[in-house]
């Protein structure tokens, strides 16, 4: 068997990571892959040395295609015995997009988490759906990382979120909730750390200024903004070392969105011990054991018509779509929840979600998802 797989690995953010992960897992467990770069914005520089070496490789006797892309790139050849495409959509259902139709054009399609797997075969996709949830190499998480030193932050429980500015990360909730449940006499910080494609650190520094100034004036818990505690940005880009001293220094992180196909930011602090606070929908599902709260929380929610200003397709996210709306109140109860647990244990509190968080990751490591997927190759 050899392998190529075509993806957006050298795109910024969660496309790319996923797609280095899936290539390397396979390489990992010895399959002949070979790798083709498709680019969507621009290319990042610092990119996986193997990476580079499997670009090198001849594609010539390739026997199956993987294309990890978006859904209108997707193309059928007869050269392949079988054409893979993966799959990532946030929504309850895709039906309405243009992209429902092109998937109709491969063998098969791979989705990251059971509930996207389930609404392409309520929704009669026609094609033959196989759940390979994303993988990680787990060595990673137990080296040392240094930890940033934020004098705001200082003695505080700290509450965090990494990832980009859009309507269906659903930041506000993150603040409203922050804001609404904890006082100011309460040693609780909230760190955001965000990022949106074309802006510099200057511009988003100020956009969040004005859009967290809107949300705090609509809270109306006090007649002066400047009575509510202040978040910490963090609007420069950090490289995955820093990155993961983030996810070291902090306690609690906050993805109370819409949808996540997987949210590796989610993954990453429960693996550092951070617990979570996920909206019960979509790939956050896959890794949080419900049964050990120490992995993380899913917040139940109900459906919504997706209203949103952002996307990034004309089709994507119309009111055609639902998606998810995560209670509020379980989010806040969450929060005060995770709080109080370190305030009884600031000792031992932190080490033993990280062991559980670690021990939930082995399951998704290199050699366990390319298992995955080698048996959906040869099904």
């Amino acid at each position: 068997m050899k392998v190529l797989y075509i993806g957006h690995y050298k795109e910024f953010g969660g496309w790319g990571q996923a797609a280095t992960d899936y290539i390397l897992a396979l390489d990992s467990v010895g399959v002949d892959v070979v790798c083709r770069n498709v680019t969507l914005t621009r290319d990042k520089q610092d990119v996986n040395s193997r990476i580079l070496e499997l670009e090198e490789k001849s594609s010539d006797s390739c026997d199956v295609c993987i294309q990890h892309v978006l859904p209108h790139h997707l193309v059928y050849s007869p050269n392949f015995k079988k054409n893979i495409a993966f799959l990532a959509a946030e929504s309850a259902s895709i039906k309405d997009l243009s992209w429902f139709e092109h998937l109709k054009l491969v063998d098969e399609i791979w989705v990251p988490n059971s509930q996207l797997k389930q609404s392409l075969e309520d929704d009669k996709i026609g094609v033959p759906v196989t759940v390979v949830p994303h993988t990680i190499d787990i060595s990673k998480y137990k080296k040392n990382f240094f930890c940033p030193e934020i004098p705001q932050a200082k003695d505080t429980f700290k509450f965090y979120y990494v990832g980009d500015i859009n309507d269906r990360k659903n930041i506000q909730s993150i603040v409203r909730c922050f804001h609404s449940e904890f006082y100011q006499d309460e040693n609780v910080s909230l760190i955001l750390k965000v990022s949106k494609f074309g802006k510099s650190p200057e511009d988003l520094t100020s956009y969040m200024d004005n859009s967290l100034s809107e949300i705090k004036k609509r809270l109306r818990i006090y007649n002066d903004l400047s009575s509510f505690k202040k978040e910490i940005l963090v609007t420069e880009r950090l490289t995955e070392e820093q990155l993961y001293g983030l996810h070291k220094y902090c306690d609690c992180f906050l993805c109370p969105s819409h949808g996540e196909a997987w949210s590796i930011p989610s993954f990453d602090a429960m693996v550092f011990g951070n617990t979570p606070v996920c909206s019960n929908f979509g790939g956050p599902r896959e890794f949080i054991d419900k049964s050990n709260w120490r992995t993380g929380h899913l917040i139940d929610g109900v459906y919504s018509t997706c209203d949103c200003s952002d996307a990034a397709f004309p089709d994507m996210f119309t009111a055609r779509e639902f998606w998810f709306q995560p209670c509020e109140k379980k989010i806040r109860d969450q929060m005060r929840m995770s709080y109080n647990s370190w305030n009884n244990d600031k000792i031992s509190y932190k080490s033993r979600n990280q062991a559980a968080g670690l021990k939930q990751a082995e399951k998704f490591s290199y050699q366990n998802v390319a298992k995955i997927m080698k048996e959906a190759i040869d099904a």
